[in-house]
């Protein structure tokens, strides 16, 4: 088990959105490849940021509490690299500043470097049954790779020339006159994209481009205890940075479609079984079908109320090794049509409870019966 996020940056489970920002920028600062020599810096600084960039979004720290270092890991790493690169980008916050004064207008010491990929977006509707469990999953995903051919440079030979437009400097100095002077802006050059160097032989294959449209069988990995919502990152499956760039990732938003009688409560599910008055008074066993389908015995209790939940233990969602709970809802139907026997049954009942019956039961024959019943009577 690799050390939690938390542990990297050095921070207790419940800090604060500062707290977090302040580590970063103090380890960040510290095994910077560009400040720290020491052997191994660089590694440590790709976990310092893939720490924080999950840590300060909020969305992503909860998916991180909920299942866990290793199950959110392994979510949402993939084994299909898509020709780019792993890593995170830095966000230095304040300390942009600094970085732009000791290295020469540039966090890394260089002009521009290249742009990652864009992420992409999906998402995958999965059964109740593969959020509680687990699942692999199989989805399609259409996207940019490097071009196989020139290998992502553009260039038939893999040669690229710098850019005699904006000199290798990716931006175009624009200046134009205003009534209060000279304007000068800065862009991104249209000749080499920003990249600052161009293909000395146009690839035929992706027209100069250093990227290929294609379609990939990607396999998903649904950790057990996933909710709709939740967010699984597949890095790398996002569309082709530039040429040494990674690519970016695939996020897959996973929504649960319902699941008749379950009803999904937190790490707990919950159903509903129907049982007789009788049942309610005296107690009785009742037959529940879990979720995966297999049927154990519930013993209801005697004097139950209506709409008790009675809990099965370890039948709910599994989740981090820990399951959640069955809760079995007790509904007490009333029978709308009884026999002769239940008739009586249920009136020595009131009887012995010392309640009378209802309108309907004291003229269940009828107002002229009972009337005749009378005059028979005063005739004896």
């Amino acid at each position: 088990m690799g050390a939690s996020y938390y542990d990297i940056l050095n921070i207790p489970r419940n800090a604060s959105e500062k707290e977090i920002k302040r580590a970063y920028r103090t380890l960040s600062k510290q095994y910077h490849p560009d400040v720290c020599k020491e052997e191994g810096c660089e590694e440590k600084f790709k976990e310092i940021n893939e720490a924080y960039s999950i840590l300060s979004d909020p969305q992503k720290r909860a998916q991180y509490d909920q299942l866990g270092h290793d199950a959110y890991t392994s979510a949402s790493k993939g084994q299909y690299t898509g020709g780019g690169f792993g890593g995170f980008q830095a966000d230095f916050g304040g300390f942009g500043d600094i970085f732009d004064a000791f290295f020469g207008g540039s966090r890394y010491g260089q002009p521009r470097g290249p742009q990652a990929g864009a992420d992409l977006l999906m998402r995958l509707q999965i059964t109740l049954e593969d959020a509680v469990f687990g699942t692999d999953r199989e989805v399609e995903v259409f996207h940019s790779e490097p071009c196989p051919v020139c290998e992502g440079t553009g260039s038939a030979n893999k040669k690229t020339r710098t850019c005699p437009r904006c000199g290798g400097s990716g931006q175009e100095r624009r200046t134009s006159q205003t009534p209060f002077g000279q304007f000068v802006r800065m862009s991104t050059c249209s000749q080499c994209g920003g990249s600052g160097k161009i293909p000395e032989e146009v690839c035929k294959e992706c027209g100069g481009s250093g990227h290929v449209r294609v379609r990939r069988k990607v396999n998903v990995h649904i950790p057990p205890g996933i909710d709709s919502g939740m967010r699984l990152r597949m890095e790398g499956y996002g569309e082709a940075g530039e040429y040494g760039a990674r690519s970016g990732d695939l996020f897959i938003e996973i929504a649960v479609a319902p699941h008749p009688p379950f009803t999904r409560i937190g790490d707990n599910l919950e159903t509903k079984v129907e049982i007789t008055p009788a049942q309610a008074a005296l107690g009785s066993i009742a037959e529940i079908e879990t979720i995966d389908g297999r049927h154990i015995e519930l013993h209801v209790p005697p004097g139950v109320q209506y709409n008790t939940a009675l809990k099965i233990n370890g039948e709910g969602v599994r989740r981090r090794g820990r399951p959640g709970d069955l809760l079995v809802r007790l509904k007490v139907v009333i029978p709308k049509h009884l026999s002769e026997e239940q008739q009586e049954l249920y009136a020595k009942l009131m009887e012995l409870e010392g309640t009378r019956p209802g309108v309907a039961g004291a003229h269940k024959k009828g107002f002229f019966q009972d009337v005749m019943d009378k005059v028979k009577e005063s005739v004896k």
